[in-house]
């Protein structure tokens, strides 16, 4: 089947969260509405945890889904990919067929196959792509993912048809159930079992007043209790720079302090929401959480220097700032809540 369309592509926006593919996938596209996803948005990605004793670095996370299905006015169709390529003789045209139809596919596929990634004709790694665009005239698909050394996400990119069969046919088997199935998601929509969103500033309120106070969201997910949420994610944070200076090589991953950033960044659109809609009437705290967005890049930019040149100064002076840090966002929040409960 060849469809009458030649060029499809899907709208996709900058996200907010773009260090993780889930959270950056699913803000690219629902950040396209943003009268349905800011309400949603400025509600979660107000938790962190961190995961003690994890030896890979990569232990600060966003404690929100960002799975497809836990968004609102989101519907998700999921096929698993033995059966994508049992049931599917030309997955391009299933793929055509969806983007017709205005969906964005999510798959993980072999990065060996996808040039402009880092594992491009190196090594093979199993990662996820949203597919959210194609041209039938040039055999090509448009995608989006984390291209680069190091790898930052991006839209827009190409990738052939052929080499996208080639991606697929390796891409497996992976442990991990999610990297195992094709989801199809269409954005905006609303149905009956369609997940739907209220605005409610008390519980944002309550939110915030849970990461000032480090307490675990057991609500969400009971297994989490052993995590360390809030504000004490910091103090992990300097146990693993301690552990980074004893043992004389690097040990946290980017990630952990590119999650962090990213959090600083969505509480300055936070607050400029709530700004914005009268939930807050002082302004100075869209300059406060600016401020804490930079003590946060001053710590993320000596660990990178860390590891372009090791010396324990590096260290030291991460951990002062990481010290400053904790104390002006607990003083940050402390006055915001105060501001919030009497406003609202």
């Amino acid at each position: 089947m060849i469809t009458d369309n030649r060029v499809v592509n899907l709208p996709l926006e900058v996200p907010i969260i773009d260090v993780h593919s889930f959270h950056a996938f699913s803000q690219a596209i629902i950040l396209t509405r943003k009268d349905k996803s800011l309400p949603w948005i400025v509600t979660n990605y107000i938790h962190i945890f961190g995961v003690p004793h994890f030896d890979k670095g990569n232990f600060i996370h966003l404690a929100t889904s960002s799975h497809f299905h836990s968004l609102p006015y989101t519907y998700v169709s999921k096929l698993h990919t033995d059966q994508l390529r049992s049931w599917f003789t030309d997955s391009i045209e299933l793929f055509m067929d969806c983007l017709n139809k205005q969906q964005y596919l999510a798959i993980a596929l072999d990065e060996f196959y996808i040039p402009g990634m880092h594992a491009y004709l190196k090594y093979h790694l199993v990662h996820h792509v949203l597919v959210h665009g194609y041209d039938w005239e040039q055999r090509l698909f448009r995608i989006a993912g984390f291209f680069g050394d190091p790898p930052v996400f991006t839209t827009n990119r190409t990738l052939s048809f052929e080499l996208f069969q080639e991606a697929l046919a390796h891409a497996g088997p992976v442990t991990q159930r999610a990297s195992q199935t094709l989801e199809i998601i269409q954005f905006p929509y609303q149905a009956l079992n369609t997940p739907i969103f209220e605005f409610d500033i008390k519980l944002i309120i309550r939110s915030l007043g849970e990461h000032l106070l480090s307490k675990p969201v057991t609500e969400r997910n009971p297994k989490r209790i052993d995590f360390w949420f809030g504000l004490r994610a910091y103090d992990l944070l300097i146990q693993f720079l301690e552990l980074e200076r004893d043992s004389d090589k690097p040990i946290i991953h980017m990630k952990a302090l590119q999650t962090l950033v990213n959090h600083k960044k969505l509480m300055i659109e936070r607050m400029k929401y709530l700004f914005a809609n009268c939930y807050m009437t002082d302004d100075r705290f869209i300059a406060m959480a600016e401020q804490v967005l930079r003590k946060t890049m001053i710590v993320h930019q000596l660990c990178v220097k860390q590891r372009i040149v090791q010396d324990p100064r590096n260290i030291a002076r991460a951990i002062h700032g990481i010290e400053e840090l904790k104390a002006y966002e607990k003083d940050f929040l402390e006055q915001l809540l105060d501001h919030l409960e009497n406003a609202n």
